[in-house]
C-alpha cells in the first residue's frame, strides 16, 4: 500500500490593508536622466507620511528630484539614462533630507538573505506600514512601493504602480526593505 501524497498549500498572497501612497511609476526626467526608482520610491513614501501630519511638501516629481541629490543617485555608464541610488544611501540620504526639513520622521531599511525579511515584511503590512521593496539581482535592479507580496520561496513582492513581481530574497543577488517611522 502506498502513502498518499502529502498536499503542501500554495502560498496566500498578502495585500496591504490600508490606502497605499500614490503610484511611483513614470519616472520623470531630470537634468537628461530618469530621476532613477530610489528616489521616487522615497517621494511616494515622504508625501503619504507627511499627508497624514498635515504637513505640504512639494509635488511627486520635485520631491523626487530633490532626494535625488540627497540620496545621491547617480547615472548608470552605458544604460540610456536611468539612475541608481545604493541601498544604504537611500536610507542615510532620505534621513538627511528628513532632517533638514524638520520631519518628524526616520526612514529604516533592512537588506539580505534570509528569513528576517519575511518576518519584517509582515510586520509592517500588519502595522498599515508602506514599504518599498529592493531587488538586486542580475534579473533587475528596482526600488518600489509593494502592494502585496507572496510568503516563502524567493518572497515575490508585486509593484504597486505596474504589478511586476521583485524578488525580494533572490536566489542570486540582494533583497531589501524600506519604510518610515516617527522619529523618536
Amino acid at each position: 500500500m502506498t502513502a498518499a501524497p502529502v498536499l503542501t498549500p500554495a502560498p496566500v498572497r498578502v495585500a496591504f490593508p490600508a490606502a497605499l501612497p500614490e503610484k511611483d511609476g513614470r519616472q520623470a526626467q531630470v537634468h537628461g536622466a530618469a530621476v532613477g526608482c530610489g528616489p521616487l520610491s522615497a517621494a511616494c513614501l515622504v508625501r503619504a507620511h507627511a499627508a497624514r501630519l498635515g504637513v505640504a511638501l512639494p509635488e511627486r516629481d520635485d520631491l523626487a528630484a530633490e532626494l535625488l541629490r540627497a540620496q545621491g543617485a547617480f547615472r548608470v555608464p552605458g544604460s540610456g539614462g536611468q539612475r541608481a541610488t545604493w541601498h544604504w544611501r537611500w536610507v542615510s540620504g532620505l534621513n538627511a533630507y528628513l532632517r533638514a526639513h524638520d520631519l518628524p520622521l526616520r526612514a529604516r531599511g533592512q537588506w539580505g538573505p534570509g528569513q528576517a525579511l519575511e518576518g519584517r515584511l509582515e510586520a509592517l503590512f500588519a502595522q498599515g506600514t508602506p514599504v518599498v521593496g529592493l531587488e538586486f539581482s542580475p534579473r533587475q535592479q528596482h526600488y518600489g512601493l509593494v502592494r502585496a507580496y507572496t510568503p516563502g520561496g524567493e518572497l515575490h513582492a508585486e509593484l504597486h504602480a505596474n504589478g511586476r513581481l521583485l524578488r525580494l530574497r533572490p536566489s542570486l543577488g540582494l533583497g531589501g526593505l524600506f519604510w518610515l517611522e516617527a522619529a523618536g
